[in-house]
């Protein structure tokens, strides 16, 4: 992620207004609605406490609703959808909203393709 020169002014209103315009946005199209939620389930799988917190924090499910908004929005970055500094925006005031950057960082880093895929098979 590139780093700002400044960070951007959060504030409630302006968390509100990217919730709901990514709300609509993802939510509307199938194709980035289901890895976005895959993507959140991901990162809330693999740090359960940090979700639970931001939960705890917000209301029970904050974490992944939040999150899948922000998958959706680096999806459609990606995409050219929307430019990639919204994204950027968008994930540091997830950060701002949780309290901390772990959740939100893991997941742009995934969405971004900026890790090691496990691509091996999961036997049950």
């Amino acid at each position: 992620m590139r780093l700002f020169r400044r960070r951007p002014l959060i504030t409630e209103e302006n968390y509100g207004r990217l919730m709901t315009s990514f709300g609509r946005t993802v939510d509307a199209d199938p194709l980035v609605a289901g890895p976005a939620e895959a993507l959140a389930e991901r990162v809330t799988g693999e740090l359960a406490s940090e979700a639970a917190a931001a939960d705890e924090k917000l209301y029970s499910g904050a974490a992944a609703y939040h999150l899948r908004l922000l998958a959706g929005a680096w999806i459609l970055a990606s995409e050219g959808e929307i430019p990639t500094e919204t994204a950027e925006v968008f994930e540091e005031a997830v950060a701002w909203r949780f309290g901390t950057r772990e959740l939100p960082e893991r997941l742009g880093k995934l969405a971004r393709g900026e890790v090691e895929r496990d691509l091996s098979v999961e036997e049950e």
